[in-house]
């Protein structure tokens, strides 16, 4: 199956984005690639919602990505509608560990155009003392997941971002794939399917990985699980430049095509 959207995009807005990285260079990369639909998600923390975060550093990356930051990119968007891709407004927050839910409040969750969400910025939100045994870390990214669709706010989230794939981690994140049990992957899904929440595929993960390599890999394996609860899928570049499409459309199109997706496993907001 082809897909046409990207539903995880960072402009130079989001602080660990390259500076070039600005909404018409990705509008001309998709009509090249042949994408109809494109969401831009720069990272996000609500500065109504105080937090002392467990990692240096992260705070200052956070302060400054509130909502006067990330709505500059709205009159940006809107000088680029009608040129034959619909593109949304969104973000990418962040699980909140401090309240156990997520980082937006619903005042501001009810004017984006979509929300993500991921349970696996490990590197910024569990302290680094969980990193080992590594069971810690699994069991840190189950409770954060479970809190995120379980939140206040859980409505308005569109899709879970990368989920269970740790980012920035010391080791092998698929390490962690395989210390939770598929029973336990399954009740999470199953909820997820309920809430009406979907799975981001996230095509970072794979850079520019072969289709041999992509095939082998042990996430497809939660993609799997999750189709069977019932989820629905979202694609997502998670590009922070604009070489981040350059396999893009071919890798979604064989990731899709090896999972069996059809139409009616996309959530409805990538028709």
């Amino acid at each position: 199956m082809t897909i046409t959207h990207d539903l995880h995009i960072h402009t130079a807005l989001s602080l660990c984005a390259n500076r070039e990285a600005h909404a018409e260079g990705y509008l001309a990369i998709a009509k090249e690639i042949g994408l109809t639909k494109l969401g831009f998600s720069d990272h996000y923390w609500d500065e109504h919602i105080d937090a002392v975060f467990p990692r240096e550093g992260v705070e200052s990356f956070y302060g400054p990505q509130n909502t006067a930051h990330i709505e500059q990119l709205r009159p940006q968007l809107d000088a680029l509608r009608g040129q034959g891709v619909e593109i949304l407004f969104g973000c990418e927050t962040e699980y909140d560990p401090f309240h156990h839910g997520v980082a937006i409040t619903e005042a501001v969750a009810e004017r984006m155009d979509f929300i993500i969400v991921p349970n696996s910025h490990t590197h910024m939100m569990m302290p680094a003392s969980l990193y080992e045994p590594y069971e810690k870390h699994a069991d840190y990214m189950v409770n954060a997941y479970r809190e995120i669709i379980e939140s206040p706010v859980s409505r308005y989230i569109t899709a879970m971002a990368h989920p269970f794939e740790a980012v920035c981690c010391p080791y092998d994140n698929r390490l962690l794939l395989k210390l939770i049990s598929d029973d336990c992957y399954r009740r999470l899904f199953d909820r997820t399917a309920q809430k009406g929440i979907a799975i981001e595929i996230n095509m970072s993960c794979w850079g520019r990985k072969t289709h041999a390599e992509i095939e082998q890999d042990p996430v497809l394996h939660l993609f799997c699980l999750a189709k069977e609860c019932g989820c629905r899928f979202t694609f997502g570049s998670d590009a922070h430049d604009h070489l981040a499409h350059q396999t893009y459309a071919d890798h979604t199109s064989f990731v899709s095509t090896l999972l069996g997706l059809g139409e009616e496993d996309l959530s409805p907001i990538t028709k």
